[in-house]
């Protein structure tokens, strides 16, 4: 692995000491010992990280996380990345399924490929599971997206088989390989939501400063409870707050009003507005790989998804 992929897709053993709340010399000692070999590196390769976090008694989940918000523009595919991306840095593997026709999610892993076998293909019989998986880096695949996507509602609903099972049922064949499955999703209401949120363990909802992005959850969170009753589903919800800006009046208004309206669902980490965020999408560029402040914001949301908080 180049240095730079160690740097955009390994963790640090400074920061694996902060999260352990150890002296740097001390992690270094413990994966020594783990991994029985001299560390000369600053970094952990994900495998190794896993290998040290399970010595140390941490358990990886297995989990499919469906983010979802009905309105655009919460960082929705940002926090996936960047969550995502993480997971895999502290060991856990991680499936990325890209959703949403707009194919960002896909674009920011570097997979921009139009010809790429993707969701539509699989509930059309055209493609396995299996054809469809594209591998990052080392703990990181990615099931892509294209336009070719924008069909899928339409080829769902038309469908003889119960569509609401066209993304549970192919994930079942390949879940076992994985801690964690993240489904972006596209903002909207629809029968690929649908079948998105029946196939979901978790649905994180990201909302910003916005009153439309407020009021957009609360139409989402409504949803997610008729497809609940509807399905007989056990899915939990969180809500993740974006964006915030310490600076703003309303961040702190909104902010308040999500702990007193979804106090329960409410993540305990949020994540800071920052114009390097909104690079790390347009660039494929990881938010590790710099020295951003609002590492420490995914860091924590990403430690709070693992259940390592």
């Amino acid at each position: 692995m180049s240095t730079l992929a160690q740097q955009e897709f390994c963790i640090t053993l400074s920061d694996l000491a902060s999260f352990m709340e150890i002296p740097p010399n001390q992690i270094k000692a413990k994966a020594e010992k783990t991994l029985q070999r001299k560390i000369k590196s600053p970094w952990l390769l994900p495998e190794e990280a896993r290998q040290l976090l399970l010595a140390e008694g941490y358990k990886y989940p297995h989990k499919v996380i469906s983010i979802q918000m009905l309105k655009g523009g919460v960082a929705k595919t940002t926090s996936v990345l960047n969550m995502g991306l993480r997971a895999a840095m502290y060991g856990a593997r991680v499936l990325f399924v890209d959703l949403d026709q707009q194919a960002n999610l896909s674009f920011a892993l570097g997979v921009e490929d139009e010809s790429l076998p993707v969701w539509v293909d699989v509930v059309e019989k055209k493609k396995s599971i299996d054809e469809c998986v594209r591998f990052i880096e080392p703990h990181v695949d990615l099931i892509p997206s294209s336009l070719n996507n924008s069909v899928l509602d339409r080829v769902l609903l038309n469908s003889n088989r119960n569509w609401s099972l066209a993304v549970k049922s192919p994930l079942e064949k390949i879940k076992h390989r994985y801690d964690l499955i993240l489904i972006d999703t596209a903002p909207a209401l629809s029968a690929t939501n649908t079948a998105v949120t029946v196939a979901s363990d978790e649905v994180i909802l990201p909302v910003n400063p916005d009153k439309f992005a407020f009021m957009g959850l609360q139409k989402n969170l409504s949803e997610l409870e008729d497809i609940r009753s509807d399905f007989s589903l056990e899915f939990s919800r969180k809500v993740l707050f974006t964006k915030f800006d310490g600076r703003e009046k309303f961040s702190h208004e909104l902010l308040q009003k999500c702990i007193e309206s979804f106090e329960d669902s409410l993540m305990k980490g949020y994540i800071r507005t920052s114009a390097e965020v909104k690079n790390t999408v347009r660039s494929g560029k990881s938010l590790y790989a710099g020295k951003s402040p609002i590492k420490a914001d995914y860091d924590f949301v990403t430690r709070e998804m693992l259940g390592f908080v």
